[in-house]
């Protein structure tokens, strides 16, 4: 829980100790919040976030670490990594964006949440960490480090801009075979090349597959579903996985998972991203795990009539009950998918598109085809994290907030933005008291100010008002510089 407003450390403190401002740049922040505040009358609350939004302003703080710093938490350090925001919740509990103290690359660190941490997630987790090591594949989220630091086991891995498969249809329906293709042949090349490593994903889902603005995809939270479980998945036994898009020897023999089990939850996640639905809704758990096991779902051409049937054949042949009647491998459900790739695409091992036959054709045409746009990438949340608890929330995206602080920054420098911003805290109240006097004195002797005021031109109204203005900005700064 937050700590209390009476034993909550002032921000000046908090600051300092996090390492992340300096005794300078505290300096700098409080000088310039006090043009405006009077630091020994104002509230103590709303000063320091006032100073902290004036570090967030400048660059030294970003949006996250100011809310965490005015909460009295002080620790933004995992091993080399400074972290930077929060991005998250994925299947490593917590996501950050972090930079690297030395290289100042920005990446992405997963934290095993400390109430999921037993010993046998622990050395699940350090185990599935050595073979993660070994992976590289264009479709697979990349793991750079791991490391143990503040009690807490994480991840370090490439920081990609999208949103995950789950999040794009919610927001923009169902999607057409050629992209529903391009997506998922792409998810089946990341896991063929895993697979060819040893290695199961055994919680391949919609929110597992990360979809880029370019169309790319890549595959997340690979080897993690056996270290430990998010929220959407579930332990039952020793089953885990995610109920919607679990196969059935995942539950009949979940300590005897082989590659097909990915392929049935790969159809799953087909499913759902042709037809906006899970392929068996609703009822609980064990009701969901009984229903993969021996019913069928709802025909997929009923609820998407626009497919064709030998789509939805590739769709049954992936959800099949039996891994013997299911496609057999990842690169097996690239070749039934080629039909629908744009312009005779597939991919190779490497996870690139290349084509049959170049004829001419530039590298651009090699691409998956653009989505639609994105919107809001970033899923930003709050709640528990390993530095505490927070209250506050954070809503828009990393791009859209880290643009217009970098704006605000640089207006905020210039001579101009100074004075305008000055000018503005004199106008207003200068204006609100202006008319209330206007008020009064028309109050005395309607008739005289109403002939005054048809007399006098725009021209002449505005240069009082400037002159009244200039007056008062003059006024405020030798106010301004006497408190210093």
């Amino acid at each position: 829980m937050p700590k209390p407003d009476r034993e909550r450390p002032r921000f000046r403190d908090t600051a300092v100790a996090s390492g992340l401002v300096t005794e300078a740049q505290l300096v700098a922040a409080e000088r310039e919040v006090g043009l405006a505040m009077n630091p020994r009358a104002s509230d103590p609350e709303a000063w320091d976030r006032a100073v902290a939004e004036q570090l967030v302003v400048v660059g030294v703080l970003t949006r996250f670490q100011a809310r965490e710093l005015l909460a009295g938490r002080t620790r933004f350090r995992l091993g080399q990594y400074t972290v930077l925001d929060e991005i998250g919740k994925g299947g490593m509990g917590q996501v950050f964006r972090a930079e690297h103290a030395m290289m100042g690359r920005e990446v992405a660190v997963k934290v095993l949440p400390r109430a999921k941490s037993t010993p046998e997630s622990e050395a699940a987790f350090r185990r599935e960490m050595r073979m993660l090591g070994r992976l590289d594949h264009e479709n697979l989220v990349r793991a750079f480090d791991a490391g143990y630091d503040a009690m807490v086991y994480y991840l370090v891995t490439e920081l990609v801009p999208g949103i995950d498969l789950k999040r794009y249809v919610q927001k923009h329906g169902p999607l057409d075979e050629a992209t529903a293709a391009s997506v998922i042949a792409q998810a089946a090349r990341g896991l063929a090349y895993a697979h060819e490593q040893g290695l199961v994903h055994r919680d391949v889902k919609p929110g597992n597959l990360l979809v880029m603005q370019d169309g790319r995809v890549k595959v997340l939270d690979l080897g993690l579903a056996g270290s430990q479980l998010e929220e959407e998945s579930s332990r039952i036994g020793r089953v885990v996985g995610t109920m919607d898009y679990i196969a059935p020897e995942q539950i009949r023999a979940p300590d005897d998972v082989g590659p097909s089990a990915d392929i049935y939850a790969l159809g799953c996640t087909l499913y759902y991203a042709v037809t906006g639905r899970v392929p068996f809704p609703g009822g609980s758990r064990k009701e969901k795990m009984q229903r993969h096991l021996t019913d069928t779902p709802d025909p997929v051409r009923g609820l998407a009539p626009h497919l064709s049937d030998a789509f939805c054949r590739v769709i049954d042949d992936m959800m099949a009950k039996t891994p013997e009647k299911r496609i057999a491998s990842a690169t097996a459900v690239v070749e039934r998918l080629r039909p629908w790739l744009p312009d005779g695409q597939t991919w190779n091992g490497r996870g690139l598109a290349v084509a049959e036959s170049l004829g001419g054709q530039g590298r651009d045409s090699l691409r998956p085809p653009p989505l639609p746009s994105l919107g809001g990438g970033s899923d930003r949340s709050s709640g528990s994290s390993f530095f505490g608890t927070s209250d506050s929330s954070g809503g828009a995206s990393t791009d859209m907030g880290e643009a217009i602080v970098a704006a605000a920054t640089t207006f905020h420098r210039t001579w101009l933005a100074r004075l305008v911003l000055q000018a503005l805290l004199v106008a207003v109240p200068v204006g609100i008291g202006f008319g209330v006097a206007m008020g009064i004195v028309r109050q005395i002797n309607a008739e005289r100010f109403d002939a005054i005021l048809n007399k006098m031109t725009p021209a002449d109204f505005g240069w009082r008002v400037v002159l009244l203005l200039f007056v008062f900005q003059v006024a405020a700064g030798a106010v301004s510089r006497s408190r210093r």
